[in-house]
Protein backbone atom coordinates (compact mmCIF):
# COMPACT_ATOMS: atom_id res chain seq x y z
CA UNK A 1 0.00 0.00 0.00
CA UNK A 2 1.31 3.55 -0.83
CA UNK A 3 1.07 6.58 0.53
CA UNK A 4 -1.59 7.69 -2.21
CA UNK A 5 -3.59 4.33 -1.08
CA UNK A 6 -4.47 6.06 2.41
CA UNK A 7 -6.38 8.18 0.88
CA UNK A 8 -8.35 5.21 0.55
CA UNK A 9 -9.22 4.60 4.21
CA UNK A 10 -12.22 5.26 5.92
CA UNK A 11 -12.20 7.82 8.13
CA UNK A 12 -12.84 5.16 11.38
CA UNK A 13 -9.93 3.05 9.64
CA UNK A 14 -7.65 6.52 9.82
CA UNK A 15 -8.65 7.32 13.25
CA UNK A 16 -7.31 3.41 14.75
CA UNK A 17 -4.27 3.30 12.15
CA UNK A 18 -3.16 6.41 14.06
CA UNK A 19 -3.93 5.49 17.41
CA UNK A 20 -2.53 1.98 16.59
CA UNK A 21 0.77 4.10 15.69
CA UNK A 22 0.89 5.53 18.48
CA UNK A 23 0.29 2.61 20.97
CA UNK A 24 -3.12 2.81 21.26
CA UNK A 25 -3.89 -0.64 20.26
CA UNK A 26 -6.74 -1.59 22.56
CA UNK A 27 -10.72 -0.70 22.45
CA UNK A 28 -11.16 -0.23 18.64
CA UNK A 29 -13.74 -1.98 16.72
CA UNK A 30 -12.90 -5.49 15.84
CA UNK A 31 -14.22 -4.61 12.06
CA UNK A 32 -12.27 -1.88 11.46
CA UNK A 33 -8.93 -3.80 12.94
CA UNK A 34 -9.59 -6.84 10.39
CA UNK A 35 -9.88 -4.45 8.00
CA UNK A 36 -6.72 -2.75 8.33
CA UNK A 37 -4.84 -6.54 9.05
CA UNK A 38 -6.37 -7.89 5.90
CA UNK A 39 -4.48 -4.17 4.11
CA UNK A 40 -1.51 -5.56 5.23
CA UNK A 41 -1.17 -1.65 7.86
CA UNK A 42 -1.21 -3.69 10.87
CA UNK A 43 -0.06 -7.18 12.54
CA UNK A 44 -2.12 -8.79 15.58
CA UNK A 45 0.44 -10.28 18.41
CA UNK A 46 -0.94 -12.68 20.90
CA UNK A 47 0.14 -12.37 24.43
CA UNK A 48 -1.02 -14.00 27.72
CA UNK A 49 -2.16 -12.01 30.76
CA UNK A 50 -0.89 -12.81 33.70
CA UNK A 51 -3.12 -14.25 36.31
CA UNK A 52 -5.95 -17.02 36.81
CA UNK A 53 -7.95 -17.44 34.28
CA UNK A 54 -5.31 -17.81 31.56
CA UNK A 55 -6.10 -14.70 29.15
CA UNK A 56 -4.62 -14.27 25.64
CA UNK A 57 -5.17 -10.68 24.46
CA UNK A 58 -4.01 -9.45 20.78
CA UNK A 59 -1.98 -6.69 20.44
CA UNK A 60 -1.68 -4.80 17.61
CA UNK A 61 1.20 -3.03 15.90
CA UNK A 62 1.92 -0.86 12.73
CA UNK A 63 5.15 -2.14 10.96
CA UNK A 64 7.75 -0.04 10.73
CA UNK A 65 7.69 0.62 6.29
CA UNK A 66 3.94 1.45 7.17
CA UNK A 67 4.20 3.56 10.25
CA UNK A 68 7.01 5.55 8.00
CA UNK A 69 4.28 5.64 4.84
CA UNK A 70 1.60 6.65 7.30
CA UNK A 71 3.66 9.45 8.73
CA UNK A 72 4.65 10.76 4.99
CA UNK A 73 0.87 10.87 4.32
CA UNK A 74 -0.28 12.88 7.54
CA UNK A 75 2.72 15.30 7.14
CA UNK A 76 1.19 15.73 3.51
CA UNK A 77 -1.78 16.39 4.86
CA UNK A 78 -3.20 19.96 5.64
CA UNK A 79 -3.39 21.28 8.97
CA UNK A 80 -6.47 22.24 10.76
CA UNK A 81 -7.13 25.57 11.90
CA UNK A 82 -9.15 25.84 14.81
CA UNK A 83 -11.48 29.53 14.15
Amino acid sequence: MTTRDMDALTPSQRDVLGAIAIGLDSGHPYEVLVALAEKGLIVGHHERAAGWPPVVVTRWEVPLDVHIRWAAWCSAQPDEVNE
